[in-house]
């Protein structure tokens, strides 16, 4: 019978738990400790039967039988290991992601966790009832998550792009001359014919801005200044990639013993080709994975334009403002958003490593809780009603997984609801979903977990009813034992006199 849990470092806490939990259990009974419940069931029943003052020998020995029967029936099924748990028992398959569908065991999960973590080599052995419940727990939450589905992890995509920088000191020296080679004077060209009321560049340029935006011409990929001005002008340089042609070069006649080995393309290809574009290059600083992931949400051109702004901005050099138009603001609103951008700047890397925590703290509190458990069990004397606390207890911090689950979905369905655009993150939108995400993340668990533990007072009351009712009827059948052998005695005794 496999498990299926919730993260990878649940594959190993899992394991390493319950190998401590036996070897505390050995300890525990190696010391007597685990005895000791025994001896305070004695001394409690002899000492109530001396305290009551009254021939109360019978009652307090059906009632010690009675507790002794439940508690020797909790250890067997409860306490004591017994049921095998190996590597090829537990597994884990990722609801989302690239490897979805995919199946995990201990020690073969291709991540830093297998050299991390070693697979305990001698047999570990899990109580019956604990097995039971850790397998309904871990099968309802990976059911519930299913009932969700698989959500694309829009925070992710967001946070990747704002987290991108450029390691190629070339690709930085490229932006930086693309800028005063192509876009500088491009936009002095723009401001040029606005003045002049030239007609024949502000038409294309205005078609572009209706179709992209009005901050369009307000950074290096502008598509009005790619339809317009980039085709005239050129890099005064040899850019790697784009060959070499003579009939474009002014020293055609110096060059021709020994050409450069590249040519000096025209803004508008030095930006748009698709093999050694800067454009290209840009958008080639996130992961592979990055397109395949998000394909969906990056299958415009206006979104793709977002991500490479987003790039540049990131990795800005002091070069002109004009580069580092956020979201949808424009130009001349930079200063007003600096403040909620650099603040949301902070907050997104934070909300983004929360999400990425929360499985390894689920999967440390399992192995906390796994580890303590023996203890609570001996110090509680083997309390019906710790058993069903504890089962709670589990089933909550698995049933985590699901929840956080919930909340991407949310997080998921705001963002698109409330976001004018995946990167304009100064609107008031992403502001909101922002403060309400953050606020899920860390308190959804918690809710879940006072109201459960709310839930377990009332069902162990229950259960302390009961063990009061089975307690109850062990003095109620003393009682009635004890009446029946008076009477039979007073009987026996009047006919003896007679």
């Amino acid at each position: 019978m496999s498990i299926g849990v919730q993260s990878f470092p649940e594959l190993y806490t899992m394991l390493m738990g319950w190998d401590l939990y036996d070897k505390l259990w050995s300890l525990l009974t190696q010391t007597g400790v685990a005895f000791l419940p025994f001896i305070g069931m004695i001394l409690r029943n002899v000492t109530q039967s001396y305290i009551a003052h009254r021939d109360t020998g019978k009652i307090s020995l059906r009632t010690m039988e009675v507790n002794l029967i439940v508690t020797l029936l909790l250890i067997l099924l409860a306490v004591s290991p017994c049921v095998p748990l190996n590597a090829h028992a537990i597994s884990y398959s990722p609801v989302c992601g690239s490897d979805q569908g995919q199946t995990y065991h201990p020690g073969d999960t291709g991540t830093t966790y297998d050299k991390a973590f070693s697979v305990p080599e001698d047999n570990v052995t899990v109580p019956i009832w604990w097995y039971a419940v850790i397998s309904v727990s871990e099968g309802m939450t990976n059911a519930a998550n299913t009932m969700i589905g698989c959500v694309p992890n829009l925070r992710k995509m967001v946070t990747q792009v704002d987290m991108a920088q450029i390691s190629d000191p070339e690709v930085k020296q490229e932006i930086q001359d693309f800028e005063t080679m192509c876009y500088m004077p491009a936009r002095t060209q723009f401001n040029q014919d606005k003045q002049a009321n030239n007609s024949v560049n502000l038409d294309r340029v205005e078609t572009n801005v209706k179709e992209y935006g009005a901050e369009d011409t307000e950074w290096l990929g502008s598509h009005g200044f790619s339809d317009t001005y980039y085709k005239t002008l050129k890099s005064a340089r040899p850019i790697p990639g784009f060959p070499y042609e003579a009939s474009q070069d002014i020293n055609a006649d110096v060059n021709q013993k020994n050409p450069p080995a590249y040519g000096t393309p025209s803004c508008d290809e030095w930006w748009n080709d698709s093999q050694y574009g800067l454009k290209n290059r840009l958008y080639q600083v996130l992961p592979k994975s990055f397109s395949d992931e998000f394909k969906n949400y990056l299958n415009d051109v206006k979104t793709h334009d977002d991500v490479v702004k987003r790039i540049v901005t990131n990795n800005a050099n002091g070069f002109d403002n004009a580069n580092t138009t956020i979201g949808d603001s424009g130009y001349s609103h930079i200063v007003s958003a600096l403040g909620i951008w650099f603040h949301q700047m902070e907050e997104y890397p934070k909300l983004y490593a929360a999400s990425q925590a929360a499985p390894i703290m689920q999967a440390l509190l399992l192995l906390m809780i796994y580890v303590f458990l023996p203890f609570a069990l001996v110090f509680s004397s083997y309390r019906a009603s710790t058993f069903v606390t504890g089962a709670m207890l589990i089933f909550s911090v698995i049933f985590w997984g699901f929840i956080w689950h919930l909340v991407s979905w949310t997080d998921n369905a705001l963002m698109q609801a409330l976001y004018s655009g995946w990167f304009a993150k100064q609107s008031a939108g992403a502001t909101l979903t922002d403060m309400i995400i953050a606020s899920l993340v860390i308190f959804s668990p918690l809710f879940w977990f006072i109201f459960m533990g709310a839930m377990g007072v009332a069902i162990g009351d229950i259960v302390s009813g009961f063990s009061m009712g089975i307690n109850k009827m062990g003095e109620r059948a003393a009682n009635k034992g004890s009446e029946a052998v008076k009477s039979a005695a007073t009987t026996a005794g009047k006919a003896a006199l007679l």
